[in-house]
């Protein structure tokens, strides 16, 4: 009985052992288990890709694009070589904002009262971020009197009412539509207390703004993600790029004057 119960034992072991050597040389299918990243709750900053050394030699780019450019404009000899140039203008104002100048601002941070002129260095308020890259685009704004307006002052400093449309209670993804459906091109987008830039590049709308919420600096974000433009009850979109005159105005170096009523 004894015997059986130690031969019977042995087996068992065995087959075990055997299983597990089975088991071992078999291939294995791994299932990897990600857990979705959550979404972001506030706007994360670019970071910054550009030298701020270098910031004031993107201005003299674009200073010497916009002569160049004027002067093709006075020598042109048809209505039609000069509405050519205001285009090839109206691209190089877009880009020189959102590709040369914007960039260097990413990640500074935001106050009430800021009036910071260097970017990364001090801090900067709404409207003075968008005057000064206006300013620093090349148009001869009031970079103090106009960052100190009312939104919709701000705008019509810029624009005329030809260019502007007005959102009262819409919903953020009913005014990115409309943003979306009014075409490509630079927006200036006036809020119940705060402005900044809309870019509308192929139907991707960003809102460009230094943000009293956080992350409290310069940031781009996709517009409908956008707390700060959601929580307005009224908005203000004027098309900066669409003003045949405003394009004229940059070109000749014109001053800006700021409207305050």
């Amino acid at each position: 009985m004894k015997q059986r119960f130690i031969f019977g034992l042995a087996a068992l072991l065995i087959a075990g052992i055997a299983v597990a050597i089975t088991l071992s040389r078999a291939p294995t299918n791994h299932v990897a288990v990600v857990s979705p990243s959550p979404s972001p709750v506030h706007p994360q900053p670019e970071a910054p890709t550009l030298d701020v050394r270098d910031y004031n030699v993107a201005r003299l780019k674009i200073e010497n694009q916009r002569l160049a450019l004027w002067s093709r404009y006075q020598r042109a000899t048809s209505q039609a070589e000069q509405l050519s140039i205001i285009n090839e203008a109206r691209e190089t104002l877009v880009r020189s904002v959102s590709d040369q100048i914007v960039p260097y601002w990413y990640g500074t941070s935001w106050d009430f009262y800021g009036t910071t002129e260097t970017p990364r260095q001090g801090k900067i308020a709404c409207g003075y971020f968008v005057s000064t890259v206006l300013r620093d685009t090349g148009m001869k704004v009031q970079r103090a009197k106009l960052a100190q307006q009312a939104s919709e002052n701000i705008i019509l400093s810029l624009t005329t009412d030809e260019h502007t449309k007005r959102f009262s209670q819409l919903p953020i993804k009913s005014f990115v539509d409309a943003s979306k459906k009014w075409g490509s091109g630079l927006y200036v987008v006036g809020l119940d207390v705060h402005v900044g830039f809309i870019l509308n590049i192929d139907g991707d709308v960003f809102f460009i703004h230094s943000s009293y919420v956080e992350p409290y600096s310069v940031v781009k974000e996709r517009a409908i993600n956008s707390q700060v433009l959601a929580s307005s009850r009224y908005r203000v979109l004027g098309k900066l790029s669409e003003d045949n005159e405003l394009i004229l105005r940059w070109l000749r170096g014109d001053e800006i004057v700021t409207r305050t009523s």
